[in-house]
């Protein structure tokens, strides 16, 4: 992909548009990863920060999500933003797991009224 050197439009704008051209015509696809910042300063020949302002421009326009550490993802558009956070499988991963602990918790929490209520003698659990 090039830059114009006629178009008025900041690059970091143009970059925006390029990506957004390449969501439109289905090369990057709903769930596909876009290149990370890196690779496309190295496509377009520009500074990580203008690469990184550009992918800024198309999270705020809400076309894509990103999850740290994992990149940047084209946003199904029949989803809303945040319902497509949420079908994220590292977070229903988290949601189940974070369940799982509470749950255990709850267990920890019953035990420990147990042999409390056997420690004073009183054989009664107080909640």
């Amino acid at each position: 992909m090039e830059l114009s050197p006629d178009d008025p439009r900041p690059v970091y704008l143009q970059v925006a548009a390029a990506l957004r051209d390449g969501i439109g015509s289905g090369k990057y696809r709903p769930g596909s990863r876009l290149p990370s910042g890196r690779k496309l300063a190295k496509e377009f020949d520009i500074a990580l920060m203008t690469a990184q302002s550009a992918l800024r421009v198309l999270r705020e326009e809400g076309a894509v999500i990103s999850h740290q550490g994992r990149g940047v993802f084209v946003r199904d558009p029949s989803m809303s933003p945040a319902s497509a956070k949420e079908a994220n499988p590292v977070s229903l991963s988290l949601s189940q797991e974070l369940e799982a602990i509470r749950g255990e918790l709850r267990r920890v929490n019953d035990r420990l009224a147990r042999l409390e209520a056997q420690a004073d003698g009183s054989g009664e659990v107080s909640r």
